[in-house]
């Protein structure tokens, strides 16, 4: 990538969308990137690098700050400091409290969103669903809808929702968000509906559902289908298969997410659940 700020002071060309720069927006776009590859303390340094930039150079605004901000956030989160990453989110919220254009309260949605995903990774999946409640009822009543930030949203209430137990509830919104959602965001609903029929004991769909074709995804999900799948079988009485795709998962995990994931302590907790269920 070349550097940051050579990108941010050059002569730049106005993108459509909200005054950002052409070369602003490629620096975050690979900013993006690195997070979807799962490489999270790259994108952190990055972001921050940007940040730090982009306050000095003429004529940005502080939505692209903004931007960077909410990205440093996702890759924060993404190294497991959901407490950090809440309170970064906090800070960009209240930055964000009086919003001078469409685009500064469509982002702010997208913050709260990424607060709700913190929310759910500190074991406080009720104030996320408040959250992700009143991000839905908000978009509904602007023109300007943003399906992304709808997506994001339902996959966070359906994560919020099976974190309380309420997986029939998790269930009916996962399947419902399902026939809009590509890539990504297609891969963590499916594994969202995956966890809700695990929930409900129902393991044979649940396995069904894991094992159908995977859309495009990041090393951000990585080991997410297998550790539905690994759970299925595990609930199947299926101990073997169970211990080999959680195995699996965990090899994904260690390889492709940072240190800390909250995937792969999962994957540890139930292959050490299936381990000790296995005959001597």
């Amino acid at each position: 990538m070349k550097s940051i700020r050579t990108l941010l002071t050059r002569k730049k060309s106005k993108s459509a969308a909200g005054g950002v720069d052409q070369a602003a927006v490629l620096v975050l776009r690979g900013i993006s990137e690195l997070l979807r590859a799962g490489r999270a303390e790259e994108a952190e340094a990055q972001a921050r690098s940007f940040e730090g930039a982009a306050v000095r150079a003429p004529g940005q605004g502080d939505l692209t700050n903004v931007a960077a901000s909410l990205l440093a956030a996702r890759a924060v989160l993404a190294q497991g400091r959901a407490a950090q990453a809440l309170s970064e989110l906090d800070g960009l919220l209240a930055a964000l409290v009086d919003p001078p254009s469409m685009s500064h309260y469509v982002t702010s949605l997208a913050v709260r969103v990424d607060r709700a995903l913190a929310l759910c990774a500190l074991a406080r999946p009720g104030e996320a669903e408040t959250e992700c409640r009143d991000v839905l009822i908000a978009l509904a009543r602007i023109t300007q809808h943003s399906v992304k930030v709808e997506l994001a949203a339902l996959h966070c209430l359906v994560h919020a929702l099976n974190g309380q137990g309420r997986h029939e509830e998790a269930e009916a919104i996962a399947r419902g968000a399902l026939p809009r959602a590509q890539g990504e965001a297609a891969m963590a609903l499916g594994c969202g509906l995956v966890r809700s029929l695990n929930g409900q004991g129902r393991y044979e769909e649940a396995l069904a559902e894991a094992r159908k074709p995977t859309p495009e995804h990041g090393r951000g999900g990585a080991g997410a289908v297998a550790l539905g799948s690994a759970t299925a079988l595990h609930g199947l009485g299926r101990r073997t298969e169970a211990e080999a795709e959680a195995r699996q998962a965990l090899v994904d995990c260690e390889q492709f997410l940072p240190m800390g994931h909250r995937r792969t302590r999962q994957v540890r907790e139930l292959l050490a659940r299936i381990t000790s269920d296995s005959p001597n």
